[in-house]
Formats: C-alpha cells, structure tokens, sequence
C-alpha cells in the first residue's frame, strides 16, 4: 500500500486551517481529505471482513496491554462523534460507545460486531460532516466549552490527522494478527 508522505499531510492541514474565514472550498477540501482517509479505513474493514473471523480479528490484541484492533475504529468513531456534538450543540450518536471508546480510557475489549462498528462510523462521520458544513468558521478560536482541550481550529486539525493515525495502528496490528 502507498505510504502518504507526512509532509502531505501536513501541508494539506496547514490549507485548510490557513485561513480564519475559509470559504467552501475550504470546507469542501476538508471532507475530501476525511473521506479518503475513510476509504482507507474502510479497506481495512473489508480485509477483516474477509478472513471469515471478523470478530474475533477485530478483538485480537498483540498483548493485554495493547489496544484489539477493533479499538481503533470504534475510537475514531467516539471521537467523530464527540467533536461533531461540540461543533454542533446536538446530541451525540451514541453517548455509551462515545464514552466507552473516548481517550484516556483503558483500551476496552468488548469490541462490537464489524456491522456495529461500521455503523457507528457511518452515523459518527454523518454528524460530523453535518457539523462541519453547518459551523461558523468566524468560531474557529473559540472552545466549545470553557475547560475544553482543543478550539475548533485544532479540533480541524485533529480530524485530519487523527483517521490516519489509528487507522495506521488498526492496519498493523491486523497485519500481527495474520501472520501464523
């Protein structure tokens, strides 16, 4: 599989936050990049699929200390969900997955089935990309909230990067699970 150099990446992050006021476009280049990264992400969905032992593939873990593969993409989704109920005052998709799932929790191992977890990104990444294309960009300084981590401007940055991230570790640790 091509390597995304991370210079790339980078450098599209830095385009799509450049500005305080981005126009549509700019709207329009952060979903295109999220559903490439998706697209991949969803590869890997399908190769666990393939095995014919989705579930217990997506439960498989190096070591107790590591994350089960299927951690990963149900952490993405928690954190799609998380940012899209921030950028949008609304509800989140599911708060138990969102919590269940969310950082700086211990790696849960009680991955759903791969239709839950494809699920949960779809309806996740739903919210998002509503969120994204109905926010404010006059906002973007501001945090959702007063003890918030991230402004909006960084939570964007984070979205970009963030898929890539964890579906790089998903990929590898499937890839251990493979191998006899």
């Amino acid at each position: 599989m091509n390597k995304i150099p991370a210079i790339l990446i980078f450098s599209i992050l830095a385009s799509i936050v450049a500005c305080a006021s981005p126009s549509d476009s700019k709207k329009e280049e952060l979903l295109a990049q999220m559903e490439f990264n998706r697209s991949v992400t969803l590869k890997d969905l399908d190769d666990i699929e393939k095995t014919g032992k989705a579930d217990q593939a997506l439960r498989w873990s190096v070591s107790p200390e590591h994350a089960p593969v299927g951690w990963h993409f149900m952490h993405l989704a928690s954190t799609e969900d998380k940012f899209a109920s921030m950028m949008s005052g609304k509800s989140l998709v599911s708060e138990k997955l969102a919590e269940q799932f969310s950082s700086g929790q211990d790696a849960n191992r009680d991955v759903p089935s791969l239709p839950e977890v494809r699920r949960y990104l779809q309806d996740s990444r739903q919210a998002l990309v509503a969120a994204i294309q109905d926010f404010d960009y006059n906002r973007l300084d501001e945090k959702p909230a007063p003890d918030a981590r991230f402004d909006f401007k960084t939570m964007l940055k984070v979205i970009v990067f963030h898929e890539p991230h964890h579906q790089g570790q998903a990929h590898a640790t499937f890839n251990l699970y493979k191998k006899p």
